[in-house]
């Protein structure tokens, strides 16, 4: 700290202190009862400033030396306690700091989290990855069936929607455009681009849809049905049946396979990140993180999800919407009627 830097500071003092001596000076010059020189007034006005200066400058190497003990122990990483040493104002400032300190640690820490996850999340991925490839690699050498090698494409397609939901899911603002959408539109757009497998699975598809209009995002939307498809699909043996229902007066998707089901003991976890479950190890590799971006996803946009399953029977997935668009049509019909 530098002493133009410290009268600066204080330059409110400063003025205080002047305006203090210039009312001094007036108010004994004219008071008629007071007979003083001039010179003695002003010798008495210099020993007040000089007594000021003698103040302000015990003060300067009082506060220079406890700035250069902070920034000391600041720059070495170690943390300062109030003492008794210390005045109110520098065990303020202590505290303060350690308060920095603590918030700057935690926001390393979390910093750190969220590298590793995504870390142990790309390794995982691109080893998931690799086989949709590697099988589209021999279907093209071996020239066989064109449909397959098209069905291989739609996987490397959805994982590679998988991880960019999961860097869109970190900033919710900048990829997200909430608006008026109709539910039925979007469940059959995310059916027809998973149609190679159930044309190749021989999976029969049964549609019960009516016109549901939410407030949502397309991307967003299509990502959460394309993954409770996804997975209906990779667990529903060949021949079997998935359900798609829309109950406008309830405000959900319901989307229902009658495949293998999920263990009991699988439930509670099953939005976790990085949890596979025994059926993700046994049947299919799996990242672990489909269902928790699309929980994720859905949090961000206002849904609700939820999974009801009994092995061995069926697996029932559910997307609940606000009812916020039925609300703000109805203000407006009864708006418009006045």
């Amino acid at each position: 700290m530098k002493w133009k830097h410290y009268l600066v500071d204080h330059r409110f003092l400063l003025f205080i202190f002047s305006l203090v001596l210039g009312l001094t000076a007036i108010i004994i010059l004219l008071d008629p009862n007071l007979h003083i020189h001039i010179s003695n007034l002003l010798y008495l006005l210099l020993i007040l400033a000089l007594l000021f200066l003698i103040y302000l400058q015990f003060d300067y190497r009082r506060k220079k030396d406890s700035y250069r003990e902070f920034k000391e122990k600041t720059e070495t990483g170690y943390l300062l306690e109030p003492s008794h040493t210390h005045r109110n104002e520098e065990k303020l400032t202590i505290q303060l700091l350690k308060i920095q300190k603590e918030q700057y640690e935690q926001k390393i820490e979390r910093l750190k989290h969220e590298q590793k996850e995504w870390h142990e999340y790309m390794t995982s991925w691109v080893h998931e990855i690799k086989t949709p490839i590697a099988v589209s690699k021999m279907i093209f050498e071996t020239e066989q069936n064109p449909e397959s090698l098209e069905e291989e494409m739609g996987k490397i397609e959805h994982l590679v929607d998988q991880v960019l939901s999961y860097t869109r899911a970190s900033d919710f603002s900048k990829d997200y455009f909430i608006q008026e959408m109709n539910a039925e539109q979007l469940v059959k757009e995310a059916v027809k681009a998973n149609r190679k497998l159930f044309l190749s699975k021989k999976i029969k598809l049964h549609l019960d849809l009516t016109t549901m209009e939410v407030l949502t995002d397309k991307k967003g939307l299509l990502f959460i049905l394309n993954q409770f498809l996804s997975n209906s699909l990779k667990y529903t043996p060949a021949g079997g049946k998935i359900s798609i229902q829309i109950k406008a007066n309830e405000r959900k998707i319901i989307i229902r396979d009658h495949g293998m089901g999920i263990p009991v003991e699988d439930l509670p976890r099953i939005f976790q990140k990085g949890f596979t479950g025994i059926n993700g190890r046994q049947v299919a590799a799996s990242t672990g993180m489909g269902l928790y971006l699309a929980k994720k996803t859905a949090a961000k946009l206002g849904h609700l999800l939820s999974l009801h399953s009994k092995e061995g029977s069926y697996t029932e997935a559910s997307i609940y919407f606000s009812k916020t668009v039925d609300l703000l049509r109805e203000e407006y019909t009864t708006f418009t009627n006045k």
